[in-house]
This record gives structure tokens, C-alpha cells and sequence, in this order.
């Protein structure tokens, strides 16, 4: 088992209201499952009338139905498969105009091959050999900004809560940024540093680097590279210069036959930079790294494509038949979707 700085995040002591929510699956796929951490009155358990319910309640609503959708599109390895996702409500804080609306990561990174330095986010890990390797244990973990339903961070802007992708002007879509962070406590992360270095490491292991099965499909863009095999101050270079790109069959086959470029701003995002798609390219696509108004419900077949390339399986037999992001919008405050550093 690889203990990586994502897992050094929840290892910490919570003082908090367990409560363990099983999904109903529409079809034979996944079942996840949520661990709310937050404490009683609070976050996912805030008692305050909301509505005709609590605040808590349609909180609970909103993220198991994102949770029910990521079930839906993934096909079990073997019976019984589960996804437990720690999830709470925190302040993130922001300002006015720009905010950290969550952030998410696996729990942890197994070594499935001793003699290769390829690490798997644990759900993925569990996906690949067939069983749950740590029996009891949370595969993932996301954290949403509090503030954002406070009338300081984001201005006037709140979370808007229902399922029904109809967010107004001044509301961000919950269930939307859900999925988003689902899609990083599965393995839409990788583990390298701004200085081009990996950051994944094994007590004892044989090697001095170990990247994830993100890192392992990531290429140079400009002359498609493969990104692990260069030098570290190249891997730097690249990650801040626009120059990295999806190396995957999947997902190329899902972006027309084209590279999905991956997000690497000149300045260096920590938590956005290198584990998203391009937000210029890819605005209205999930895994970007900013929310966007008017963003769908839906995994698109690029997404699925990339989780498919590093391991999953999809329930969809061809991805060209998942829908894709259609609704055209545009950002009207600068808010990052990002995973957990």
C-alpha cells in the first residue's frame, strides 16, 4: 500500500456523525455508498429548514443521486463491488469572486506489481484484482465549500441543490460538482509535483519514483512522449507549458482520433494544473478544472473513455453511446472544481 500525501488528508482524527448511506442501483453496476464525517447540525447533517426538508437532507439528496449516476456507468469486476466515499461540508472559504468550490482524492494507492512502480487509487486497485483489499475502509474523499451558501464567498451566489439541472444565474450546481470530485476519489488524479518530480512512494519499494495510473497515460503534447519516460526537468517543463495531453486509446477514440489536451497552465495551479482536461478546450466537460453554467448530469464519453483507458469498466457497451456535454454556457465568475493536493 502506497501512503501518499492524498491519504495523509483523512488520516487525522474526526470528531463526527457517521452515517453510512446505501444506494439502490438502477441497473447491475457499482454500488457506492457515502460515510458523511460532519458533525450533528452540521454540513451534510445541518437540521435548518430548507424548503420542505432540511439542509442536510436535500445536501444527502443531491450527492447520492451524482453517486447513483457514477454507479450507473460503471460495470462491477465482482459481486458485492463498493465505492465508500467520506464525504463533508467545510469552510474552503474564496472571495467574491473566485472560490475552491471542493476538493477530492483517493484514500490511498496500492502497488499491485512489485516490480513495476505503477501505483492504482484504490477503488481502481480493488477493480483490478477482484476483491476489496482493505475491508472496511473508505475508498475516497470529498470535501464541499461551506461558504459557498454564506453571502460573502461568491457574492450572491449559493449551491443549488436539485437534480433536476435547472440551477438558476446565481446558483452552482451541486450535483454537477459532485460528479466532478466522484471522478477524483476514483483515480482522475496523478501524482506528480510542480517541479516534475512523482510524489507516489513505497516504504522499502524498489524504485525512488512511483506514479499513478493517471500519470501512466499522460503525454508530451508536442512531440506525444510519453510524460514518466523523460527527464524530471522536462516532466516540468511540459506541465507548465501547455504541452501535456491523454495518451489512452479510449478516450482518443472518444475525441474523434485527437489527444484530449490536459490543463497545464504556465503558472502552476496547485490542484488543477495536470489532473484535469484543458479548460479552454474542454469547458463543458466534467473533468475540467472550472464549473461552468449550465454544465448536464451526464458522464460524457470522453470522461468514461479515460476511466475505461486506466482500468474501469464501463456498463455502456459502446461509448459513443453515452451522452455527451451539449449545453453551451458561459463562466461568469472564476470557481475551481479541484482535487485534493
Amino acid at each position: 500500500m502506497c501512503r501518499s500525501r492524498y491519504q495523509r488528508l483523512v488520516c487525522g482524527s474526526f470528531a463526527a456523525l457517521l452515517l453510512l448511506v446505501a444506494l439502490p442501483q438502477a441497473q447491475a453496476g457499482i454500488t457506492f455508498q457515502a460515510n458523511y464525517l460532519d458533525g450533528a447540525n452540521e454540513g451534510f447533517n445541518d437540521t435548518s429548514v430548507y424548503g420542505g426538508s432540511t439542509l442536510g437532507a436535500v445536501r444527502r439528496n443531491a450527492f447520492e443521486f451524482a453517486m447513483n449516476i457514477w454507479g450507473s456507468a460503471l460495470a462491477p469486476s465482482y459481486a458485492g463491488e463498493t465505492i465508500t466515499i467520506d464525504a463533508s461540508f467545510d469552510g474552503l472559504g474564496g472571495t467574491s469572486t473566485s472560490a475552491t468550490l471542493a476538493e477530492a482524492g483517493t484514500n490511498r494507492h496500492w502497488d499491485l506489481n512489485p516490480t513495476n512502480p505503477l501505483l492504482y487509487a484504490d477503488a481502481i486497485a480493488n477493480h483490478n484484482v477482484g476483491y476489496d483489499i482493505l475491508v472496511g475502509a473508505s475508498e475516497g474523499t470529498a470535501i464541499f465549500n461551506s461558504d459557498v451558501d454564506g453571502s460573502t464567498v461568491l457574492g450572491t451566489k449559493t449551491w443549488y441543490y436539485g437534480t433536476d439541472n435547472n440551477a438558476g444565474a446565481n446558483q452552482i450546481d451541486f450535483v454537477s460538482t459532485a460528479l466532478h470530485e466522484i471522478g477524483h476519489t476514483i483515480g482522475f488524479q496523478g501524482l506528480i509535483a510542480q517541479d516534475g518530480s512523482y510524489t507516489g512512494s513505497i516504504t522499502g519499494g524498489a524504485f525512488s519514483e512511483y506514479f499513478s495510473q493517471y500519470d501512466y497515460f499522460v503525454v508530451r503534447t508536442s512531440d506525444q512522449s510519453i510524460l514518466r519516460n523523460l527527464s524530471q526537468t522536462d516532466r516540468a517543463t511540459a506541465i507548465t507549458n501547455n504541452d501535456i495531453s491523454w495518451g489512452g486509446a479510449q478516450a482518443i477514440a472518444a475525441n474523434g482520433g485527437t489527444l484530449p489536451k490536459l490543463y497545464a497552465p504556465s503558472t502552476w495551479a496547485s490542484g488543477s494544473s495536470y489532473s484535469h482536461l484543458d479548460e479552454t478546450t474542454f469547458a463543458l466537460e466534467l473533468m475540467s478544472p472550472l464549473y461552468t453554467d449550465g454544465t448536464t448530469h451526464e458522464i460524457s464519453a470522453l470522461t468514461m473513455g479515460m476511466m475505461v483507458d486506466m482500468g474501469w469498466t464501463s456498463a455502456v457497451p459502446e461509448p459513443g453511446t453515452l451522452a455527451v456535454w451539449s449545453v453551451l454556457a458561459i463562466t461568469t465568475s472564476l470557481v475551481r472544481r479541484r482535487r485534493r493536493d
